[in-house]
């Protein structure tokens, strides 16, 4: 087992210093990743904020790196000994779920949750019940170079047919090497699982059936794959074409790629003058599908362990409120998640369009069950099929087999 790393163990802020004497009651926090900043304003700014209100609640903050994010997190919520609240991935809702805390009775008086994209609140909510709240999130679009583009009323397309008839048209190859992309993804590899499973959706099809087997066998993932198999030719006619010369800085900003899908720290900065050529459109849709802007939101869970809940509740209400949304965006270069504290996002004309992007597309990144063992499952079929190494069918079969396999394994089947 990876040996657990905790940074600032037990780290108080100075009103829980003071107030050590009188304290009743704990919460421990654990957040991944923290920055120094960041740590700084939880234990200097926001505990003493929240003590202000319950002076009888000592509070301590742990953080540790992702590699042993995971490890660390299941050693807590499978084995009910940890901290009060845990801070969890997009996609792990269906992986704890069943052992996280119904917080649908602290919540159901708070005005508060009017607030939040639903796309955000769908990341902290299993088998119908809020398990926790959205911290942050991160839409993830296509990025469109309108300036570069062949033909720039193209933009966006919004069918998987359409989309690979962009692709052929503003991708270039000579002497066997790449010299223009048309779409690049952001693993710069023309493959992502995380990218594929949005496909799948967008095609109009779901990860699972009814009796919650897997539905990698359905019509709408062949045509996902298909789909991103088609798009691989376009850019890369044989799997024997040289790729683009290294790119530095941002792809979108090279020239070299015409559309593709970022995150926003490898974007130019919103300032800059290239935004007046940049487009953001939503993953095309298939023939029995709608078009859709994938949302990571990393959120903060209560472990059905907890002594507390109600306590640990008022403290989700209180560092997600509309003012500690805002300020920790800006310490921790947060996207909030509540719709009521993107005034000062908006008053930035590409924040502004990312954020209607979200709201009128956006999808969650969600309830995909064993994410840990899925994500490598798919990687490696997906990659034969697309380098021409194994069929669609097989890759179907293969999928589906072996992804029951792991459900059974774990417990989901």
């Amino acid at each position: 087992m990876k040996r657990r790393l905790l940074l600032a163990a037990c780290a108080l802020a100075p009103a829980a210093l003071m107030s050590m004497a009188t304290a009743q009651r704990t919460l421990e926090i654990y957040i991944t990743g923290l920055t120094e900043d960041t740590m700084n304003w939880f234990q200097q700014e926001a505990f003493p904020a929240f003590q202000e209100q319950h002076p009888d609640v000592q509070l301590e903050i742990l953080t540790g790196g992702w590699g042993d994010f995971d490890a660390a997190v299941a050693g807590w919520i499978t084995t009910g000994s940890g901290p009060d609240i845990v801070y969890l991935g997009s996609e792990y809702a269906a992986q704890y779920g069943p052992l996280l805390a119904n917080l649908d009775p602290y919540l159901a008086d708070w005005d508060g949750l009017d607030a939040f994209l639903p796309a955000a609140l769908d990341v902290a909510t299993y088998d119908g019940h809020l398990v926790g709240m959205p911290l942050l999130m991160s839409p993830r679009p296509v990025f469109f170079r309108t300036d570069l583009a062949a033909d720039a009323s193209a933009i966006p397309p919004l069918t998987f047919e359409d989309s690979l008839a962009f692709v052929q048209a503003n991708s270039a190859v000579a002497d066997n090497a790449m010299t223009q992309m048309g779409f690049m993804d952001i693993s710069s590899a023309l493959f992502d699982a995380q990218e594929f499973i949005g496909y799948i959706w967008s095609a109009g099809g779901e990860l699972y059936h009814e009796d919650g087997s897997s539905a990698f066998d359905s019509p709408e993932t062949a045509e996902a794959l298909k789909f991103m198999y088609d798009r691989r030719r376009a850019v890369m006619p044989s799997e024997m074409t040289a790729g683009l010369p290294p790119i530095e800085g941002s792809p979108i900003a090279s020239n070299l790629v015409v559309s593709g899908i970022f995150p926003m720290w490898n974007m130019p900065p919103t300032s800059d003058p290239l935004w007046e050529n940049i487009a953001i459109g939503p993953y095309p849709a298939g023939s029995n599908g709608e078009p859709l802007i994938q949302v990571f939101t990393d959120w903060l869970s209560v472990p059905a362990y907890v002594e507390d809940p109600e306590l640990a509740t008022e403290f989700l209400k209180f560092i997600t409120s509309r003012e500690n949304a805002i300020t920790l965006s800006q310490v921790a270069g947060f996207t909030p998640t509540r719709t009521d504290a993107w005034d000062e996002l908006r008053a930035d004309p590409v924040w502004d369009r990312m954020l209607d992007m979200a709201v009128e597309y956006g999808r969650a990144f969600s309830d995909i069950r064993a994410s840990a063992e899925l994500r490598p499952l798919i990687v490696e079929q997906v990659m034969l099929y697309l380098t021409d190494q194994q069929s669609l069918e097989d890759t179907q079969t293969f999928l589906k087999e072996e992804y029951d396999a792991i459900l059974e394994d774990m417990g989901y089947l």
